[in-house]
């Protein structure tokens, strides 16, 4: 309204003869407002051409070019609403349609339907130290969380990402966990190590006898235990329970099929785009990622 006002005294003091420069003072002292020389040039020059209605012209252009077509950006919404995937592993799925989007882009549509989730870890330095394993087997972590009433215990390949096992039970017992570490054992060998918390199933703090501790003892596998107050410690495991709880509803809430997702399906952002199934059973293959 303020430039509106100040226009139309602009051009009052132009046609009694007032220069620019002094048009400009005065606009400044009766109304706060800053304009340039070149603007007030600009504004006498229109006014001199005829028919102009004081307003300023749309700088919208008349031809909009959009990068992507309307097509191709409801494609990832649509992604998106079906499985959940985030931008890094919708990635390669679009691109097998022939769509190439970059991950900024997707971010961008994803938050504009309203459909993210946030970034908990947005602006937080990191503190931790990273580690890894170099081959598979070579440790497992595992580690229980409650959803829906009872406990699901997930065992996490350290090196791979691959998850060995998913357990559903009532109770967190040291029976219990022991049950399920020996169906994954069967299924695909036994572990170097094994990394848990200091929780009372896993034999707590490993200060006095216990049934775990004498059970991976007898299997010749070193339990190694987590700091007191150090959950990061088991972070991988941590985050594939995170990662379950969000996709379990894409996954029609089977443990099983959620796990054949995570394993099979799901590009890994810490492997290089691979999956956990193509590096715990291609190791070799995949050795430091250097052939990829």
């Amino acid at each position: 309204m303020k430039k509106e006002i100040a226009r139309r005294e602009f051009l009052k003091l132009k046609v009694h003869g007032y220069s620019h420069e002094e048009c400009k003072i005065i606009l400044e002292k009766l109304y706060g407002f800053l304009a340039a020389a070149r603007t007030l040039k600009r504004w006498w020059k229109r006014f001199n051409l005829g028919d102009w209605n004081l307003r300023d012209s749309s700088q919208r252009p008349h031809l909009i070019h959009y990068k992507f077509s309307a097509e191709e950006i409801n494609t990832v919404i649509d992604l998106r609403k079906r499985i959940g995937y985030s931008s890094y592993q919708l990635k390669p799925l679009l691109e097998e349609k022939g769509i190439s989007i970059s991950e900024s882009m997707m971010k961008r549509i994803i938050k504009t339907v309203h459909l993210s989730r946030g970034n908990k870890m947005e602006g937080i330095k990191l503190k931790w130290v990273r580690f890894e394993r170099d081959t598979p087997n070579s440790m497992w972590q595992l580690d229980g969380t409650q959803h829906d009433g009872q406990w699901i215990l997930p065992i996490e390949d350290d090196c791979s990402r691959y998850c060995v096992a998913l357990g559903k039970m009532q109770h967190m017992t040291t029976e219990n966990v022991i049950a399920l570490l020996e169906e994954a054992i069967a299924m695909h060998g036994k572990p170097r190590e094994l990394l848990t918390d200091n929780g009372p199933e896993f034999g707590g703090n490993g200060k006095g006898e216990n049934d775990f501790d004498a059970w991976c003892e007898k299997q010749g596998i070193k339990h190694i235990r987590s700091g007191i107050h150090k959950p990061t410690t088991v972070g991988k495991v941590g985050r594939l329970q995170y990662t379950m709880v969000y996709e379990l509803p894409y996954c029609h809430n089977d443990l099983e099929y959620f796990r054949w997702r995570y394993n099979c399906h799901r590009p890994h952002r810490s492997l290089h785009g691979l999956t956990p199934n193509q590096v715990y059973f291609g190791w070799k293959r995949h050795k430091k990622y250097k052939d990829i």
